[in-house]
This record gives structure tokens, C-alpha cells and sequence, in this order.
């Protein structure tokens, strides 16, 4: 079972869906620790998930470090006044997991450098730079959008690197779109983490890390999934067949034989009966292009309050 659930291909930038690949299983996740909480309003879901480890880094396939998530973001069923709650939850984690870095001798600057990743002008891609707009500026905290890539023939971590080092940087603050592997997580599910990030890593464009390693101060990710692949959409819709199956008098016998294949074997099955071309699709919901403004407004203003208070 263990080697199974290691070989499943699961693209997510989630550290809340890696730690779920072993829910219902007898694996023990060593070197993790995991806690779920509530927002003072009882909507927000916030989970906390701790790599403590290095077996804890390679089980989770992802760094030694902190995974903040909060779920259930639903900007399209609330009011403004939900949007500052989700605002004043950023904050407050940012604002902690600066003051603890603070506090272990990482932050060696006082200036902060706010980083848009992404291409603005792929809207499920545009997070970051959009989010640029609504940063405060002053002769501390700074705000680029350095683009991608294709559009610069830049590496993106070197130029940040280089700007870094100009401006005598302590901390950047990264913000970047993420892949899912829940449908239901896209554009409702924020996750914040001092690990930094990898660029494209969930639509397996992996381009250099960003990290305390790589950019020699340490870097905050926060991150808004956005998109999810094509493949895995199709395994839900597999999985939901099975359930149907189940009910079914006539069919048992085959969903019995569905029931027997493990996760890696269905969705290598999926992607044997997909079109080559399909195969490497990735969607984003319809409502896009509001979703990712409002996004940015709200994760812009949580990083305008927690470095004032953090100040």
C-alpha cells in the first residue's frame, strides 16, 4: 500500500492534499503534524500543517517547513465584510510567521520585497502581478512583478536574486497561482507557507526554487490554486461512476471490479483513454478573470496589514 500511494501522480502545490493522500490508509505520515481550527466566524477552515523533518519532507514531497491553509474562501457567496476576514486571517498568519523568523535571527534587513509571480497575461496565471497593484510602497517595502520566463529570458529567481542583494532585502514575500488536486479548492483556498516556492512546479513547469537557500533571505509563499489537470477531473468523474455502480443492482459486479484497481491504476487508466491531447490540459473555472481580481485585492491588503504591524 505504502509504495502505491508513493507512486500516485497527484499534481498539487498543496501541502494539505499531499498530507491526504494517506487519509484512509494504515500509513503512518511520519514527521508531520497536522491541525485543523476554525475562524472566529466558523467558516474558514484553517489547517496547519508542520514538516518537521526530513522523513517528514520526503513522505509529504515537499520542504521541511509550515503549510497555513485556509479553505472555504468563497468570494462569490459572501459580502465585503467576509472579504476582510479572509484579509485579517492573512494578515495574522503572515504577521506571526514573520515575528517568529524575526525571532530566530533569519530577517537580517528591514526592507521587504513583494513578489507578483506569473504571467499577466494568462488570467489563471496572473495572480501575483495583479496583486502588485494594491501593495504599498515605501523606502521599506518594495513590489515587483518581474513576468515569466518566455516573456523576460530571464530566470526569475536570479532577477530577484540580483534585486535582493541591490536593495539589501531581509525578506521577500512571494505571491504565485498553484495547481489542485479538489476541484472544489480552486479560487476558495489560500495557503501560506516559510518554505518559499517552486515556480510552476504544479503544472510541472518547475523552474528554479525560491527559497532561503537559493535567495539568501528567507521567502514567504502565499498561493491561490487555479487551475487543475484535466486528468484529474476525469478520475473524479470515474470515481463518482463507481459510486453510482454501487447502487446499482445490475452493475455491482463491475464497480466491485473498479472498486479493486488503487488510485495509481485508475489514473493511469484515465490517462490511457484520454486523447494525447487532453492528457496535458489544465482548467480554471469560468468566472476567472473576477475571481483572480478580487483574490489579489484581498491577499494585497493582508500583506499591506501584516507588515505594518509586523514594522
Amino acid at each position: 500500500m505504502e509504495d502505491e500511494i508513493v507512486d500516485s501522480e497527484i499534481r498539487t502545490d498543496l501541502a494539505l492534499e499531499e498530507k491526504e493522500r494517506f487519509e484512509g490508509t494504515d500509513v503512518e505520515v511520519e514527521g508531520v503534524s497536522f491541525e485543523e481550527r476554525q475562524s472566529p466566524s466558523g467558516i474558514i477552515k484553517i489547517t496547519i500543517v508542520k514538516i518537521l523533518n526530513e522523513t517528514g519532507a520526503e513522505n509529504m514531497r515537499k520542504p521541511v517547513g509550515n503549510y497555513i491553509t485556509l479553505e472555504n474562501c468563497r468570494i462569490d457567496e459572501y459580502d465585503e465584510s467576509f472579504y476582510d476576514e479572509i484579509t485579517g486571517e492573512i494578515s495574522i498568519r503572515l504577521k506571526n510567521i514573520i515575528k517568529d523568523l524575526k525571532k530566530r535571527g533569519k530577517v537580517k534587513g528591514e526592507k521587504i520585497l513583494v513578489v507578483g509571480l506569473g504571467n499577466r497575461e494568462a488570467t489563471p496565471d496572473a495572480l501575483g502581478p495583479v496583486a502588485m497593484n494594491d501593495i504599498i510602497v515605501n523606502k521599506y517595502i518594495y513590489a515587483i512583478a518581474p513576468g515569466v520566463m518566455a516573456q523576460t529570458g530571464l530566470e526569475t529567481s536570479d532577477y530577484i536574486r540580483g534585486i535582493v542583494k541591490e536593495i539589501k532585502a531581509g525578506l521577500i514575500i512571494a505571491i504565485d497561482s498553484l495547481a489542485a488536486r479538489n476541484t472544489g479548492r480552486l479560487n476558495t483556498t489560500v495557503q501560506i507557507t516559510d518554505t518559499g516556492i517552486n515556480p510552476g512546479s504544479g503544472v510541472g513547469n518547475n523552474r528554479q526554487a525560491m527559497n532561503e537557500e537559493t535567495m539568501g533571505v528567507p521567502v514567504i509563499a502565499i498561493g491561490v490554486p487555479t487551475v487543475v489537470d484535466a486528468v484529474t477531473i476525469v478520475n473524479d468523474v470515474l470515481d463518482n461512476l463507481i459510486q453510482i455502480l454501487e447502487q446499482s443492482t445490475n452493475m455491482k459486479g463491475l464497480s466491485k471490479v473498479m472498486e479493486d484497481f488503487s488510485e495509481h491504476e485508475k489514473r493511469q487508466l484515465v490517462k490511457e483513454l484520454m486523447e494525447d491531447e487532453a492528457k496535458d490540459l489544465y482548467v480554471t473555472p469560468k468566472d476567472i478573470d473576477e475571481n483572480i481580481q478580487i483574490l489579489a485585492r484581498i491577499i494585497s491588503e493582508g500583506i499591506n496589514e501584516a507588515v505594518a504591524l509586523s514594522a
